[in-house]
Protein backbone atom coordinates (compact mmCIF):
# COMPACT_ATOMS: atom_id res chain seq x y z
CA UNK A 1 0.00 0.00 0.00
CA UNK A 2 1.55 3.16 -0.95
CA UNK A 3 1.85 5.73 1.30
CA UNK A 4 2.01 8.76 -0.80
CA UNK A 5 0.17 11.77 -0.56
CA UNK A 6 -3.33 11.99 -2.91
CA UNK A 7 -2.71 15.89 -3.75
CA UNK A 8 -0.90 18.76 -3.43
CA UNK A 9 -0.03 19.69 -0.03
CA UNK A 10 1.32 23.23 1.35
CA UNK A 11 4.41 22.33 2.44
CA UNK A 12 7.60 24.34 1.41
CA UNK A 13 9.58 23.77 -1.72
CA UNK A 14 13.00 22.79 -1.74
CA UNK A 15 15.08 26.58 -2.90
CA UNK A 16 16.30 25.67 -6.17
CA UNK A 17 13.00 24.61 -7.19
CA UNK A 18 10.97 27.53 -5.41
CA UNK A 19 13.37 29.80 -7.33
CA UNK A 20 12.97 28.19 -11.01
CA UNK A 21 8.89 28.11 -10.24
CA UNK A 22 8.93 31.78 -9.43
CA UNK A 23 11.03 32.96 -12.93
CA UNK A 24 9.04 31.00 -14.63
CA UNK A 25 5.36 32.09 -13.17
CA UNK A 26 6.88 35.57 -13.25
CA UNK A 27 8.04 35.42 -17.11
CA UNK A 28 4.15 33.92 -18.14
CA UNK A 29 2.53 36.74 -15.41
CA UNK A 30 4.34 39.58 -17.74
CA UNK A 31 3.19 37.79 -21.11
CA UNK A 32 0.04 37.53 -19.78
CA UNK A 33 -0.53 41.39 -19.11
CA UNK A 34 1.16 42.20 -22.76
CA UNK A 35 -1.67 39.66 -24.06
CA UNK A 36 -4.27 42.08 -22.24
CA UNK A 37 -2.96 44.76 -23.51
CA UNK A 38 -2.39 43.54 -27.08
CA UNK A 39 -6.40 43.51 -27.68
CA UNK A 40 -6.31 47.21 -26.78
CA UNK A 41 -3.44 47.84 -29.42
CA UNK A 42 -5.32 46.28 -32.26
CA UNK A 43 -8.56 48.49 -31.71
CA UNK A 44 -6.94 51.26 -34.13
CA UNK A 45 -6.94 48.58 -37.09
CA UNK A 46 -10.90 47.53 -36.34
CA UNK A 47 -11.43 51.29 -36.18
CA UNK A 48 -10.03 51.75 -39.87
CA UNK A 49 -11.13 48.93 -41.21
CA UNK A 50 -14.93 49.53 -40.19
CA UNK A 51 -14.38 53.01 -41.54
CA UNK A 52 -13.35 51.69 -44.73
CA UNK A 53 -16.42 49.57 -45.06
CA UNK A 54 -18.75 52.12 -44.00
CA UNK A 55 -17.23 54.52 -46.64
CA UNK A 56 -16.81 51.75 -49.40
CA UNK A 57 -21.01 50.92 -48.39
CA UNK A 58 -21.58 54.44 -48.52
CA UNK A 59 -19.90 54.76 -52.11
CA UNK A 60 -21.44 52.00 -53.39
CA UNK A 61 -25.20 52.57 -52.10
CA UNK A 62 -24.39 56.48 -54.03
CA UNK A 63 -24.79 54.59 -57.20
CA UNK A 64 -28.03 52.31 -56.79
CA UNK A 65 -30.47 54.46 -58.20
CA UNK A 66 -33.90 55.55 -56.53
CA UNK A 67 -36.85 52.38 -56.74
CA UNK A 68 -38.96 53.62 -59.72
CA UNK A 69 -42.33 52.62 -61.13
CA UNK A 70 -41.49 52.11 -64.61
CA UNK A 71 -38.17 50.16 -63.54
CA UNK A 72 -37.69 46.71 -65.28
CA UNK A 73 -38.56 43.67 -63.18
CA UNK A 74 -35.14 42.34 -63.30
CA UNK A 75 -34.01 46.48 -62.05
CA UNK A 76 -36.35 45.67 -59.47
CA UNK A 77 -34.75 42.24 -58.71
CA UNK A 78 -31.19 43.59 -58.56
CA UNK A 79 -32.43 46.79 -56.64
CA UNK A 80 -33.87 44.70 -53.84
CA UNK A 81 -30.92 41.98 -53.97
CA UNK A 82 -28.44 44.85 -53.48
CA UNK A 83 -30.40 46.73 -50.58
CA UNK A 84 -30.61 43.15 -49.09
CA UNK A 85 -26.61 42.85 -48.98
CA UNK A 86 -26.01 46.21 -47.56
CA UNK A 87 -28.31 45.20 -44.86
CA UNK A 88 -26.21 42.35 -44.28
CA UNK A 89 -23.67 44.51 -43.96
CA UNK A 90 -24.61 47.01 -41.74
CA UNK A 91 -25.90 44.08 -40.07
CA UNK A 92 -21.99 42.83 -39.52
CA UNK A 93 -20.59 46.02 -38.69
CA UNK A 94 -22.98 46.10 -35.64
CA UNK A 95 -21.59 42.38 -34.56
CA UNK A 96 -18.22 44.05 -34.91
CA UNK A 97 -18.87 46.76 -32.60
CA UNK A 98 -20.76 43.90 -30.44
CA UNK A 99 -17.75 41.85 -30.04
CA UNK A 100 -15.26 44.73 -29.75
CA UNK A 101 -17.52 45.90 -27.06
CA UNK A 102 -17.01 42.13 -25.23
CA UNK A 103 -13.20 42.71 -25.97
CA UNK A 104 -12.41 45.45 -24.06
CA UNK A 105 -15.02 45.04 -21.22
CA UNK A 106 -13.35 45.32 -17.56
CA UNK A 107 -12.67 41.06 -16.31
CA UNK A 108 -10.66 41.59 -13.52
CA UNK A 109 -8.69 39.09 -12.59
CA UNK A 110 -6.41 38.06 -9.10
CA UNK A 111 -3.31 40.09 -9.40
CA UNK A 112 -0.35 40.58 -7.36
CA UNK A 113 -0.75 41.67 -3.95
CA UNK A 114 0.18 45.61 -3.31
CA UNK A 115 3.04 46.25 -2.00
CA UNK A 116 1.48 47.72 1.62
CA UNK A 117 0.08 43.67 1.70
CA UNK A 118 2.87 42.34 0.67
CA UNK A 119 5.17 43.83 3.69
CA UNK A 120 2.00 43.59 6.04
CA UNK A 121 2.62 39.44 5.36
CA UNK A 122 5.99 39.83 5.80
CA UNK A 123 5.88 42.21 9.10
CA UNK A 124 3.40 39.22 10.35
CA UNK A 125 5.70 36.50 9.68
CA UNK A 126 8.77 38.22 11.55
CA UNK A 127 6.62 39.13 14.54
CA UNK A 128 5.88 34.80 14.65
CA UNK A 129 9.44 34.16 14.32
CA UNK A 130 10.05 36.28 17.07
CA UNK A 131 7.62 34.96 19.23
CA UNK A 132 8.77 30.93 18.12
CA UNK A 133 11.98 31.77 19.82
CA UNK A 134 14.07 31.93 15.92
CA UNK A 135 17.52 33.23 16.56
CA UNK A 136 17.55 36.49 14.87
CA UNK A 137 20.56 35.61 12.03
CA UNK A 138 18.01 33.40 10.75
CA UNK A 139 15.18 35.82 10.35
CA UNK A 140 16.22 36.98 6.67
CA UNK A 141 16.20 33.66 5.47
CA UNK A 142 13.20 32.70 6.78
CA UNK A 143 11.82 35.90 5.49
CA UNK A 144 12.78 35.37 1.86
CA UNK A 145 11.17 32.25 2.05
CA UNK A 146 7.90 33.35 3.12
CA UNK A 147 8.41 36.07 0.35
CA UNK A 148 9.29 33.33 -2.31
CA UNK A 149 5.78 31.05 -0.86
CA UNK A 150 3.45 34.38 -1.11
CA UNK A 151 4.77 35.44 -4.61
CA UNK A 152 4.60 31.26 -6.07
CA UNK A 153 0.96 31.79 -4.72
CA UNK A 154 -0.24 34.66 -6.24
CA UNK A 155 1.68 33.76 -9.45
CA UNK A 156 -0.41 30.29 -9.13
CA UNK A 157 -3.72 31.92 -8.34
CA UNK A 158 -3.40 34.84 -10.84
CA UNK A 159 -1.72 33.26 -13.92
CA UNK A 160 -4.48 30.98 -14.52
CA UNK A 161 -7.15 33.41 -14.42
CA UNK A 162 -5.62 35.68 -16.41
CA UNK A 163 -5.09 33.30 -19.20
CA UNK A 164 -8.64 32.33 -19.24
CA UNK A 165 -9.79 36.27 -19.37
CA UNK A 166 -7.24 36.82 -22.23
CA UNK A 167 -8.56 33.52 -24.01
CA UNK A 168 -11.60 35.10 -24.22
CA UNK A 169 -11.14 38.33 -24.93
CA UNK A 170 -8.90 36.55 -28.10
CA UNK A 171 -12.11 34.81 -28.78
CA UNK A 172 -14.14 38.18 -28.76
CA UNK A 173 -11.44 39.59 -30.89
CA UNK A 174 -11.35 36.62 -33.56
CA UNK A 175 -15.59 37.04 -33.62
CA UNK A 176 -14.83 40.55 -34.59
CA UNK A 177 -12.75 39.69 -37.09
CA UNK A 178 -14.90 37.13 -38.54
CA UNK A 179 -17.53 39.98 -38.87
CA UNK A 180 -15.59 42.49 -40.30
CA UNK A 181 -14.57 40.03 -43.10
CA UNK A 182 -17.90 39.25 -44.38
CA UNK A 183 -19.03 42.78 -43.86
CA UNK A 184 -16.52 43.54 -46.56
CA UNK A 185 -18.00 40.46 -49.04
CA UNK A 186 -21.41 41.72 -48.16
CA UNK A 187 -20.15 45.14 -49.89
CA UNK A 188 -18.03 43.62 -52.56
CA UNK A 189 -21.09 41.03 -53.54
CA UNK A 190 -23.67 44.41 -53.61
CA UNK A 191 -20.89 46.64 -55.29
CA UNK A 192 -20.88 42.98 -58.44
CA UNK A 193 -24.81 43.23 -58.34
CA UNK A 194 -25.22 46.97 -58.72
CA UNK A 195 -22.46 47.05 -61.53
CA UNK A 196 -23.68 44.08 -63.47
CA UNK A 197 -27.69 45.31 -63.12
CA UNK A 198 -25.81 49.04 -64.48
CA UNK A 199 -24.48 46.96 -67.14
CA UNK A 200 -27.28 45.00 -68.27
CA UNK A 201 -28.87 47.98 -68.43
CA UNK A 202 -31.46 46.68 -65.94
CA UNK A 203 -31.79 50.43 -63.92
CA UNK A 204 -33.17 52.92 -65.47
CA UNK A 205 -31.04 56.12 -65.13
Amino acid sequence: MSNAPDGPTDEPLPPNTTALLLATFADQYRQELSAAEDVYRTLPFFGTALGIVVTSAGYVASLLPKWSNDASCAGRVAFLVAAALFGLAVKEGGFVLYWLKRAIENKDFPRMPAEPDFRNTLRERRENLAHEGVPNVEWDNELVKAAREALLKSYTEGNPAAREVNRQRYQSRANASMHLIQGLIWVLCATTVIFAADKLSFFQR
